[in-house]
Formats: C-alpha cells, structure tokens, sequence
C-alpha cells in the first residue's frame, strides 16, 4: 500500500516537472512562478465555469433552431 501511494505522488511529481519543462517555467523565480500558475487556474476555472453554465442553454437553442 505504501509502495502505490509512494508512486502515485512519483508521477505527480513527474508530471509537475512536466508542466515545468513544457511552460518553461522553470526558468523563473518561485514567485513568478506561483503568480503564472494562479492566473492560468484562474483562466481554466472561468472557462469551465462559463461552459457549464452557458453551454446548455447554448446547444438547447440551436437544437431549437435547426429542428
């Protein structure tokens, strides 16, 4: 059990290291780091917000209309 959970938090960290190489991020100094990842949370989390919301009444009335 400990051995999976050790894992588990293995590939997150691989996968944050990931993101880091990817975004190039790395480069920068933690708070810029931290300022970057906050504003792109905050930009990922009103798109998915605004879907949710939005997206329903969206398709139902081009359903509405092309029907």
């Amino acid at each position: 059990m400990l051995s999976t959970i050790r894992r588990f938090f293995k590939f997150v960290h691989w996968l944050y290291l990931q993101y880091l190489l990817n975004t190039a991020l790395y480069m920068l100094e933690p708070w810029e780091r931290a300022l970057f990842s906050a504003l792109l949370v905050a930009i990922i989390s009103t798109a998915i917000y605004s879907a949710w919301v939005f997206l329903p009444h969206h398709l139902r009335s081009m359903m509405d209309l092309y029907s």
